[in-house]
């Protein structure tokens, strides 16, 4: 029987069905011409006016997701505009041509090979994901040397799936106004801005589907479940009535969770717990905002220093995202956390060595207090921005009462320069930390004395309590957020932090996942924060169940001996509340579980 159904990653939610479109980019072949001296100053010129039609280009698909999304989508395409700009590659590539008197073509290739190499060494997978963007830019200013034409998808006249080795930005800007539902690659990452726009325009898509070429024809039935990571190829007849009941329900439901996304989630019994939305790019704010997240979570600053590999960042750069970020939000809160550095995230410009073992190394908080300038720049930064909205600072990867005195005192020191220099700043921000480790879950009765509110980081401190490696696919079996013993230290961090009135959220993967959303309630947390795709869900959900339920629950977990005890417990609760699925606000319908 022939297989019709691949898994993969999914990077954009929602369900597709169309007739497959095999998209192949038509590589320009580069070969290396030998120029005479009086050729080369004619090649140089030819060059620039490809980047300057490369600019125009990228400039007109800037302004049309502007149009679309906003400003905010716009941006994504600045960063495709400063590498035409920038001196690597274009001051690079002409001493190349008057080097080594060569053809624009190869020294572009070559000046090309140089930044998507120190791209793909990076080990943070937001700046590896970086490369997709280069390599747009590289064959859109290599399709115009040679005078090709990108592929028109205005063309196309039915419903379709696009199947592509590779996706960039700019091909996602170019589905507007096609019949394109939906696409299917062989790498992508969920942090590109190739799934950042796709989610932003609601475009189902898969990564991750290996031998991309040889899954369908051209013209197959595809079908594309977004939320699974599923493909299916030339579907059965009761696959395709499935999944096309599964779309009109889930695009129905959407629609109404849409609509009531401006609620608070509140329990039906009273209890108000704030949604927010984790961001980590400056283009995913308008996303958050539109989800109906109340505030940001998490505000993941370390693309400020992954995105600038040769410097650091200056204050006033840091000062200019921080207020943008302050103001958008508005009346809402921004929790910023401070650089997590180190580990694999560090670039050239920061003079780290690569450790034996990162996860335990150098990383952040330690870093930042052993880079007190850089530290203090930041911290300035953020101070400045405190007086356009509602600015929380949160540090990472505290373990420890000395630890967080020691961050605070820099954090004094701060606001003292910035006193003796009249600039003004609001001198009672909030100040919290992220409880990730399991030193610091079991001194917050301690630390909690000293801050404003905590946030549970699930992704490190279940690592770091279970002893696993969340990466290593041997072991990732036993990475479970409703083990016992990370439920129990959940509980004890909350109870210890209410006792002295200190708010705890949780900002990991774990908030986004219905499945986990009763013990979370159970535990009391105050706030939850996610992926603003999942903010409308988990709001509604929050709205469909009483708290005492919730309680009654985590209690009963907390009676269990393993996390498969825990895991079907849970799962039975959750047919019980939820009978007719995640989607279902009532009545019967197709189960998303």
């Amino acid at each position: 029987m022939k297989k019709n159904t691949y898994k993969g990653t999914p990077i954009s939610p929602g369900i597709a069905i169309g007739k497959s479109l095999l998209l192949e980019k038509q590589d320009v072949a580069v070969y290396r011409i030998d120029l005479e001296e009086q050729q080369v100053e004619s090649e140089i010129q030819r060059l620039k006016e490809a980047i300057q039609k490369a600019t125009a280009q990228i400039t007109l698909l800037k302004e049309q997701l502007s149009d679309r999304l906003g400003k905010e989508h716009g941006y994504i395409m600045d960063s495709q505009l400063l590498m035409l700009s920038d001196k690597l590659l274009v001051e690079n590539t002409i001493d190349l041509i008057r080097k080594e008197k060569v053809n624009a073509e190869w020294a572009l290739n070559e000046t090309a090979e140089q930044w998507t190499t120190i791209f793909e060494n990076m080990k943070d997978e937001y700046f590896r994901e970086r490369v997709t963007d280069v390599e747009d830019v590289i064959h859109r200013v290599m399709a115009n040397l040679a005078h090709i034409n990108v592929h028109d998808l205005t063309q196309v006249d039915e419903d379709a799936v696009i199947l592509s080795y590779q996706m960039t930005p700019s091909d996602i800007v170019e589905l507007q106004n096609t019949r394109v539902v939906g696409f299917v690659t062989q790498i992508g990452g969920k942090t590109s801005h190739t799934a950042i726009i796709a989610r932003s325009l609601k475009v189902p898509a898969v990564t991750g589907i290996s031998g991309i070429d040889d899954i369908a024809k051209s013209g197959e039935i595809v079908i594309i479940d977004g939320y699974e990571g599923i493909v299916i190829v030339d579907p059965a007849t009761t696959q395709l009535r499935e999944y096309q009941n599964k779309k009109n329900y889930y695009e129905e439901h959407s629609r109404v969770m849409l609509t009531q996304r401006e609620l608070p989630a509140m329990t039906k019994d009273g209890r108000k717990v704030v949604v927010q939305a984790n961001i980590e790019l400056p283009e995913e704010l308008e996303a958050a905002i539109r989800s109906g997240a109340h505030g940001i979570g998490i505000y993941r600053s370390e693309f400020l220093y992954l995105s600038n590999p040769d410097r650091l960042p200056s204050e006033e750069e840091h000062f200019v995202v921080y207020r943008k970020l302050a103001e958008k939000v508005y009346p809402y809160s921004a929790i910023v956390r401070t650089a997590d550095l180190g580990a694999e995230k560090f670039t050239p410009a920061m003079g780290m060595n690569h450790e034996p073992n990162p996860a335990l190394g150098i990383r952040g908080i330690r870093f930042c207090l052993q880079r007190k300038e850089m530290f203090k720049t930041q911290l300035r930064a953020l101070l400045r921005a405190s007086i356009y909205g509602r600015l929380k600072i949160m540090f990472p990867m505290i373990s420890g009462l000395s630890e967080l005195r020691e961050t605070k005192a820099i954090l004094e020191e701060s606001k003292e320069e910035l006193r003796l220099q009249k600039i003004e700043f609001n001198e009672n921000i909030s100040i919290g930390i992220m409880i990730e480790v399991p030193s610091a879950a079991l001194s917050a009765d301690l630390l909690a004395q000293e801050v404003d509110f905590f946030s549970l980081g699930t992704n490190d401190l279940i690592q770091y309590l279970l002893a696993i490696d969340r990466n290593n696919d041997h072991l990732s079996y036993l990475y479970d957020p409703l083990h016992p013993a990370v439920i129990r230290i959940m509980k004890y961090v909350v109870d210890k932090a209410h006792e002295v009135g200190v708010k705890v959220g949780l900002c990991g993967e774990v908030a986004s996942d219905p499945q986990n959303l009763i013990v979370l309630l159970g535990l009391g947390l105050d706030e939850l924060s996610m992926n603003p795709v999942s903010v409308p869900l988990i709001k509604h959900m929050i709205r469909s169940v009483d708290y005492s339920d919730a309680r009654e629950v985590l209690e009963h977990c907390l009676a269990l001996a393993t996390a498969r005890e825990v895991n079907e417990y849970i799962l039975e609760k959750v047919n019980q509340f939820f009978p007719s699925g995640f989607f279902a606000p009532k009545g019967p319908g197709p189960s998303m579980l």
